[in-house]
């Protein structure tokens, strides 16, 4: 993707009626066993919005990251929408409000929760 349209991409009017997740934790990683979850734990991430909880975890397993959450709250069925320059792509919340992103490359992420009859809340653009 050239410059003009990252930029572009970056203006993407798709969510205007989204609501933002304030980020309210973003926390170091602590010292762990790195093989237990698949990579080494980068960072953690937490997003608030009106009783609505998304924890981030960001794990780096060679050049690849992976981005699990947990979603907290009232959503019912929900997905998230895993939002990149170039692309997008719809991940499953699953009943006990987990989701995982794997193989994911270097770069800017943000990302939509999408509830049944709500607006979207999205997050700030943070890198992983």
């Amino acid at each position: 993707m050239d410059g003009r349209a990252a930029a572009l991409a970056a203006f993407d009017r798709r969510d205007d009626d989204a609501e933002l997740a304030a980020p309210t934790a973003q926390t170091p990683p602590v010292p762990e066993d790195s093989r237990a979850d698949g990579g080494t734990l980068l960072t953690t991430l937490r997003f608030d919005h009106d009783g609505l909880v998304l924890d981030l975890r960001v794990r780096a397993d060679g050049p690849h990251r992976s981005l699990s959450g947990l979603v907290r709250g009232e959503f019912g069925f929900a997905t998230v929408d895993l939002r990149r320059p170039a692309a997008t792509v719809r991940l499953r919340v699953g009943a006990d409000g987990r989701f995982l992103a794997p193989d994911l490359a270097r770069g800017p992420v943000s990302l939509a929760l999408r509830r049944d009859g709500r607006p979207p809340v999205v997050t700030d653009w943070f890198t992983v």
